[in-house]
């Protein structure tokens, strides 16, 4: 594990031992910032502003850890999906897989699952809209104003499932100017990306936006039984925004959003034989499978909101957020991974959301009291449709070539919560605020169990009607002591809980899943965090730092259940505590007006308490490190401006490195598989990784045209990101995805 001062004398940890270092390179900022060059721009650079407590304040001053990424950089980076974000942002990692089960994780804690009764650990927002399960998060970034992640629990003003963070994505509003946007972009791999935006003033008060990007990118995974490409692109993303004063006191703010996916898919490339015996013969290079049938996702997502605003004459303002979110995925998998034709996996599944919260903020004024108090109502309709096809040589393990095993059924969730969050200024200096939230939750399960026996895969072997109801209530609480320590430099002290909503076990279910029960109860936080955040000499630098300290309790996992007569079954259960500590660094850093320095470091140290039956076979995982945690991670970002004068042009410059320590993807924390025959392949850990990006392009001053030359992953870094065992315990691996350049053209009017 990384550690800071490590010679430091004393019996400090590592929370307190980063926290001291990075405590000493913001107070030596103070001084490098007064010692920036003359030709510093006289004017003050733009204040950092956020909403991550439902009210617009400065980043500075808000007592949470929070990484603001603006218009500016996601234009500047060319990132198009929320998946690329994580390169950027200290002890933050996405999932890059399937959009099936995409998975964010945060400080080492996250959660994927191909369940409908298991929630996410990281809740992710649009216009302060929950966008819900795993297969509606990976969204493409389209005419975001900012994008703001918030690490450590949220439980107070963002509720359950945000026990990690959350991440707000807040869109462009609908403006009182007619303009707009056209770009085009092609690239290898057959890559072609169009997006249009336009903004068109209807009236003195009302104004109308809409957005459009088209994205399409051939595979570069060779199937070699089908002859098909994998890991293709194709996505349609598009929102529509109706923006009205209806009079001086009431907003209405009215968005439309979809996203169409629909590509062959890519999960893993076999590393063995289906049963581990031997290296996978049939296709022996990377970037190759070789399976019956191509993996396949397509996902429909459609969402809309309603957003009152109304301004009381007392300075008060009521706000109302009504909103619906439908999201429908089809996934089909080849669970052997080969050529035998022996299980083909199928889902179908839909959720529909309904949400109304309610808010009343006090004035922002010279009062040192203020605060925000809401109403969250929500309600989720899930259902799901599994089915396994057993293949053309299933009858090789006692099973009918062609017959379907098949799950079916419901969980509808409703909550309510109300909360309250406010801050007291008992000095000028010196604040501190209290914020408490109560959730009520509970969901119904209504399960169909077709009773079909499947031989040796022992999927679906039950038989009739399962239902049941569960409930949980929390109460989350947040408590911050905030100092100004002068005019550029605050500092804060915080504790907070949340909590994860309890679930069901609900993917396949079989008897054994039954004898160990399917229900699990809700999985709890407590963090502690010290943060210092500064802003010198007219913002030209920031510096930001965090370190924490969080334990979680009756942590939802996969545990390996004995239940006697050589029995077994390895279901989610509240079977560990674990706890994360580390620290966060961010700086932004602009010697002269034309260049801009962005450097972030993220230092982590993740580890289990107890988890008995963690481990294959059930051994105590006490000790080990959580999955997808590395032990630091860095970005570095240079941003340049140079004139071209005789174009009447600028010249944009770009460079991008950010690198990764490896990580454990199992909980055993092994590194390694032992085959049948001996053979010592890679397994369970994944090792460090470092990608250079770079973006250039010259932009008119007269006309609106702009032009750019793009790469990514331009040293083709194709180490594997993820390896896992799927059903027959085929070792897979998944490699990052190799080196990709192209061109753009932009045209502003």
């Amino acid at each position: 594990m990384n550690r800071c001062l490590a010679n430091l004398p004393g019996r400090l940890t590592l929370l307190q031992k980063c926290f001291v270092s990075g405590a000493l390179i913001s107070i030596s900022s103070t001084g490098m910032a007064q010692q920036t060059s003359s030709s510093q721009s006289e004017e003050d650079y733009e204040v950092v502003v956020v909403t991550a407590q439902k009210r617009t304040q400065k980043l500075s001053e808000v007592p949470i850890a929070i990484f603001s990424f603006s218009a500016a950089n996601i234009e500047q980076t060319g990132i198009t999906q929320l998946t690329e974000l994580a390169d950027f942002i200290p002890n933050l990692s996405i999932s890059r897989t399937t959009d099936f089960t995409s998975a964010i994780t945060i400080r080492g804690v996250g959660a994927n699952s191909r369940n409908i009764g298991f929630d996410t650990r990281v809740g992710v927002y649009l216009d302060g809209v929950y966008l819900g399960q795993s297969p509606a998060l990976n969204q493409e970034l389209l005419d975001l104003q900012r994008v703001e992640v918030l690490r450590g629990p949220q439980g107070t003003l963002f509720g359950k499932n945000t026990v990690a963070g959350a991440i707000n994505l807040i869109s462009k509003k609908p403006s009182d100017d007619l303009e707009g946007k056209l770009s085009a972009s092609i690239g290898n791999m057959g890559a072609r990306e169009l997006q249009g935006q336009i903004n068109l003033p209807i009236s003195d008060d009302s104004a109308a936006k809409f957005s459009v990007t088209k994205l399409d990118r051939d595979g570069y995974i060779k199937n070699l039984t089908t002859g098909n490409e994998l890991n293709e692109r194709d996505a349609l993303a598009y929102r529509a925004q109706f923006r009205s004063q209806l009079s001086e006191a009431l907003e209405l703010n009215f968005s439309i959003d979809g996203l169409n996916t629909e590509r062959l898919s890519f999960l893993g490339e076999a590393i063995s034989d289906t049963l581990s015996n031997i290296l996978d013969p049939a296709a022996p290079q990377k970037d190759q499978v070789a399976t019956t049938i191509d993996t396949y996702e397509k996902r429909d997502i459609v969402g809309g909101s309603l957003d009152l605003s109304y301004q009381m004459d007392s300075g008060y303002d009521v706000k109302s957020i009504t909103a619906y979110r439908d999201t429908d995925i089809f996934y089909r998998n080849d669970s052997d991974y080969a050529v035998a034709d022996l299980l083909v996996i199928e889902y179908s599944d839909q959720y529909e959301q309904w949400s109304q919260e309610f808010q009343l903020i006090s004035p922002q004024s010279d009062s040192a009291f203020e605060y925000v108090a809401g109403l969250y109502l929500y309600r989720q309709e899930a259902d799901t449709l599994r089915d396994a096809i057993n293949g053309a040589q299933s009858f090789l393990f006692g099973n009918v070539p062609g017959s379907v095993v098949t799950n079916s059924g419901y969980v509808t969730t409703d909550s309510y919560a109300v909360y309250f969050n406010g801050g007291y200024d008992f000095t000028d200096s010196s604040s501190l605020a209290l914020g408490l939230r109560y959730t009520d939750e509970q969901k119904d399960l209504d399960w169909v169990l077709d009773g079909a026996a499947s031989g040796i895969f022992g999927i679906g072997s039950t038989d009739g009607r399962l239902t049941d109801t569960r409930s949980d209530n929390f109460v989350s609480y947040a408590l911050s002591f905030n100092h100004a320590f002068n005019n550029n430099l605050n500092g804060y002290a915080k504790y907070s809980t949340g909590f994860k909503s309890g679930g069901y076990n609900l993917d396949f279910i079989t008897n054994a899943d039954l004898a160990a029960g399917i229900q699990f109860d809700k999985e709890t936080v407590g963090s502690a965090e010290l943060g210092l955040k500064g802003n010198f000499h007219r913002n030209s630098l920031i510096v930001n730092l965090a370190a924490f300290s969080s334990e979680f309790k009756n942590y939802q996992v996969n545990q390996f259940i004995d239940l006697g007569n050589g029995a077994s079954s390895i279901s989610i259960r509240n079977a560990a505590k674990a706890n994360t500590q580390g620290v966060e660094l961010e700086m932004i850093y602009r010697p002269i007006s034309d260049l801009e320095i962005q450097a972030s470091v993220g230092l982590l140290d993740t580890e289990f308490d107890s988890f008995p039956g963690g481990l294959t076979g059930g051994g105590d995982a006490k000790g080990n490190d959580l999955i997808n945690a590395p032990d630091s991670n860095f970005s570095l970002g240079i941003q340049y401006l140079t004139e071209f004068t005789s174009l009447n042009a600028d010249v944009s410059w770009r460079l991008d490195i950010t690198h990764s320590d490896g990580f454990f993807t199992t909980v055993d924390n092994v590194t390694s598989e032992t085959l049948t025959d001996g053979t010592v392949v890679d397994f369970g850990h994944v090792d460090s990784i470092t990608l250079v990006n770079a973006r250039v392009g010259i932009l008119s001053n007269s006309n609106g045209w702009e032009a750019y030359l793009w790469g990514r992953n331009l040293a083709d870094e194709r180490d594997p990101i993820d390896n896992r065992k799927d059903f027959f315990g085929t070792v897979t691996s998944n490699y990052q995805e190799p080196r990709t350049y192209g061109v753009e053209v932009v045209y502003n009017f």
